[in-house]
């Protein structure tokens, strides 16, 4: 039996099934619409460290806004704020 770990945006590749704790983490480019430039240019955005939220994200990477909702939705941006702002209150 082998079991899949849902994309995540700090832990999976572009394009490799990586293996982790005994399962395999599936890649950004297993995604339904997400294909290989873009699964790249989010790999290589988060890699650089400049990506502290999805508008950073989106930003960094020129990932559409089509591919950022299909992260949303598979919840590979969990964890993530919507953008760079703080709140002070």
């Amino acid at each position: 039996r082998i079991d899949f770990l849902p994309v995540h945006i700090t832990k999976s590749h572009a394009k490799k099934f990586v293996p982790e704790n005994g399962k395999i983490r599936l890649p950004f480019s297993s995604l339904p619409g997400v294909g290989d430039t873009a699964a790249e240019n989010i790999m290589a955005a988060r890699d650089a460290g400049e990506v502290y939220s999805i508008e950073d994200l989106q930003k960094t990477s020129k990932a559409s806004k089509t591919v950022i909702e299909i992260l949303r939705k598979n919840g590979a941006l969990e964890g993530m704020s919507e953008t760079k702002q703080l709140s002070m209150f």
